[in-house]
């Protein structure tokens, strides 16, 4: 009896952990972790990041191309968290990402570069997503 007693209360615990409503804290390293993904070439990871809504319109293996053939021209190299500006429901992240740009002729080489960017995160069923921009679609 002791034994099944313990085994409810230790399922109740770990059940209760998997059902955790994210927070705005959460972001910071959501954001970073996707971008740790996409960087690595785990397109399949980094599309878990992304909003159920959005993966109606792009399925995994569409994503996975798209990310793959950007890679060819540009490689991630780091992503940095800089700020979030949250609302409730809504997030826009803000990070720097470092790449190197592949010219599409050898001869022109490649270039190391910066940017900043910014990223929309939405929050559904008690997780945040990254939302992305129809325009950019990275």
């Amino acid at each position: 009896m002791k034994k099944t007693m313990m085994f409810m209360l230790l399922a109740g615990i770990i059940l209760s952990g998997c059902s955790r409503e994210e927070t705005v804290d959460d972001i910071d390293q959501k954001a970073v972790d996707r971008w740790q993904a996409v960087i690595a070439g785990d397109y399949e990871k980094a599309y878990e990041y992304i909003a159920p809504s959005h993966r109606e319109l792009e399925n995994s293996t569409s994503y996975q191309t798209r990310m793959a053939t950007a890679r060819l021209s540009i490689d991630w190299q780091a992503a940095e968290f800089l700020k979030k500006d949250c609302q409730e429901q809504v997030c826009q992240v803000t990070m720097n990402i470092t790449y190197v740009y592949k010219f599409q002729k050898r001869s022109y080489g490649e270039t190391k570069g910066k940017t900043t960017i910014t990223e929309n995160w939405i929050k559904n069923d008690k997780k945040w997503y990254f939302l992305p921009d129809e325009k950019k679609k990275i």
